[in-house]
């Protein structure tokens, strides 16, 4: 029997401390586990390959079984036998997706390693999280009370008034004009999210006579408008409690 064919195609797949794929040849001896990821998120994974003919000869390839087409990209170093697969998750359809990792040798020997690429959907915050930051991840500068343009907003009121948390500005939206259609009386023009229920956000609407004493709005704002994230709406200006015709606006987060 030729040497060749007794030689030996090893690929060690690691996903986590507790879960191996080992595949020695063309012999799976675990299937493999289960990577999750945000959809618009990086998956990757490291592993490593040997071959008794050197590494130089082993061609690594991925294919998404579900769609039948190849996925994602490998960088690797054939001295250590290391190798990391990245895939880019935004053109990916949510949910699960069953992917094959294939190594083959010169000598016609083959490795395969399957496991299952389960892609969430992307909530908004997380949306704009992967805008802004390049992940979905609430960590580092992307905390929600982090202040990466130091403004002295955090990324929370960023995103609930529309903001660049990259480029410093306290401009929140708010606006004081005249109400065209009683003269003297003054209206309070502001913005939110156009999916702040989903998004679980609080609004409150506040005026003052004083500066001192604040009340909350009572009637339902009016929408003038939106761009499809944020909208537009506007509130009279109300009399205070007090009888006092109020003179300041405020649009506050919890």
């Amino acid at each position: 029997m030729k040497l060749q064919h007794l030689k030996a195609l090893l690929v060690l797949l690691f996903l986590s401390p507790c879960l191996t794929a080992t595949v020695r040849a063309t012999q799976i001896i675990n299937a493999g586990p289960r990577l999750n990821v945000v959809q618009g998120d990086t998956a990757s994974f490291n592993a490593q390959f040997f071959d008794a003919d050197g590494n130089a000869g082993v061609t690594l390839s991925a294919l998404n079984v579900t769609s039948g087409q190849p996925i994602g990209q490998f960088v690797r170093n054939n001295t250590t036998g290391d190798l990391q697969w990245t895939c880019a998750t935004g053109s990916l359809p949510a949910g699960a997706n069953t992917v094959q990792l294939i190594a083959s040798d010169s000598a016609g020997a083959h490795a395969l390693v399957s496991f299952s690429l389960q892609i969430s959907p992307a909530s908004s915050v997380q949306q704009w999280r992967q805008t802004y930051f390049g992940s979905s991840q609430a960590s580092g500068a992307a905390l929600d009370s982090a202040d990466p343009d130091g403004d002295g907003l955090n990324n929370y009121a960023e995103f609930a008034f529309g903001l660049n948390p990259n480029v410093s500005s306290r401009d929140v939206g708010n606006r004081v004009v005249a109400d065209p259609d009683i003269a003297g009386k003054m209206r309070a023009i502001f913005r939110r999210r156009k999916d702040y229920l989903a998004a679980g956000i609080n609004y409150f609407y506040e005026f003052s006579n004083d500066l001192v004493t604040w009340e909350t709005g009572t009637v339902t704002p009016q929408i003038l408008g939106d761009d499809g994230t944020m909208q537009s709406l506007t509130l009279d200006f109300p009399v205070m409690s007090s009888g006092q015709p109020s003179r300041f606006f405020r649009a506050r987060l919890p």
